[in-house]
């Protein structure tokens, strides 16, 4: 591998981006109340990633995205580059049949084995997994002998977290960690003299994992605050576990109410964050714990072209938040051949910009490009 220089996400992406909340970056689009609106979906939280609403509503941004770009033709092909086989996976499935659009999905974790390429089809999607980055040089070729045509009538979906940035299997581990070290932050601002690291790292690791997604929703803002109620002292990690598994707590909501009715336990600093938390659940914010999204933001963006270029490939890897070089090409190739190009992420609007502050949103902020050599001039 090599590094290409810097660029942003907006040097291949533009403004055609959606965070979390699913307004667009670029502010000509249609806004989600107004999606809803039009599509008679209920006005609630912004549908999420693996539901059928959210990818109507992105049909819907595609189509007002082509009508934008004065394109005359309509869409009639989706392609795909993701990292996760759930979540990515499903959303492109779902796109592709609430547009009647066909697909070709790349769904790549980067290991050490020799390639392996998987396919998964049914009559209108072909969904690849793929375990290295540099095939997505040739996924062209592969979307054409499955008579997916990159052109003017094309939409190329390109899934940011863990692919366009900190890429699955070479560089994710990176965009964990900045998370990390906010809620760390966050909580020990919080917490003063009463942090200790060591026991946030042990809940932290042992309830982000999918045996505990029913009880947080695999919601990082309800796991940090579960953690600085553990941080606190109200409950110990192992009556949790416990509570968890045999059903008391089955929810992060039922976990809330109960920490609600012990509030007069809590320091004063953790009251106030619970009150906020808490009224932003009850509102139906996905986002509640906006001082640790603030602060995601801040520790991804020290994590962004802050090396020499000349430094050694693995440190980049291991120490940036690196762009994926053949995602950029991909999607600078498939502009030049007409298509539509939009980038899709789950991060929170609040973990992409620091409100108050004239600083470069996530989308601008340059970094390293990283990727396997190649013989393009």
């Amino acid at each position: 591998m090599k590094c290409y220089g810097l660029a942003s996400l907006s040097d291949f992406l533009g403004e055609y981006i959606v965070y979390r909340s699913l307004n667009a970056v670029d502010e000509r689009l249609p806004r989600l109340k107004e999606i809803c609106a039009n599509l008679g979906i209920s006005n609630g939280a912004a549908p999420r990633k693996t539901s059928l609403d959210y990818a109507r509503v992105i049909a819907y941004l595609l189509n007002e995205a082509q009508r934008m770009d004065g394109k005359k033709t309509r869409l009639e092909r989706v392609i795909y580059v993701g990292d996760t086989r759930m979540n990515d996976g499903s959303a492109f499935r779902n796109i592709c049949a609430v547009g009647n659009w066909q697909g070709i999905a790349l769904i790549t974790s980067e290991d050490q084995e020799l390639t392996n390429l998987e396919m998964e089809m049914d009559p209108h999607t072909v969904l690849v997994l793929n375990n290295h980055w540099v095939n997505l040089r040739v996924f062209k070729s592969l979307a054409q002998v499955k008579g997916i045509e990159i052109d003017e009538q094309t939409a190329v979906l390109i899934d940011v977290d863990k692919t366009a940035l900190g890429a699955r299997g070479r560089n994710d581990k990176v965009i964990d960690q900045a998370r990390i070290t906010a809620a760390q932050g966050t909580l020990q601002n919080i917490l003063g003299t009463d942090f200790r690291s060591d026991k946030f790292l042990h809940a932290y690791h042992t309830l982000n994992q999918p045996a505990f997604h029913s009880f947080t929703a695999d919601n990082q803002d309800y796991l940090v605050y579960i953690c600085l109620i553990l941080g606190c002292g109200l409950f110990r990690l192992p009556e949790l576990q416990a509570a968890v598994q045999t059903g008391t707590f089955s929810s992060f909501e039922v976990f809330l109410e109960l920490v609600h009715g012990q509030m007069d336990e809590l320091p004063q600093n953790v009251k106030k964050v619970h009150q906020d938390v808490r009224d932003r659940v009850r509102a139906g914010d996905a986002t509640p714990f906006k001082n640790f999204r603030q602060a995601e933001y801040s520790a991804t963006v020290a994590t962004m072209g802050q090396l020499s270029e000349s430094s050694p490939i693995e440190e980049l890897l291991q120490k940036e938040i690196i762009i994926t070089r053949e995602v950029q090409e991909f999607a600078e190739d498939s502009a030049h051949c007409g298509a539509l190009v939009f980038g899709l992420s789950d991060k929170p609007d609040e973990a992409t910009i620091l409100f108050g502050s004239d600083v470069h949103p996530l989308h601008r902020v340059q970094t390293h490009v990283v990727g396997g050599f190649n013989e393009r001039k």
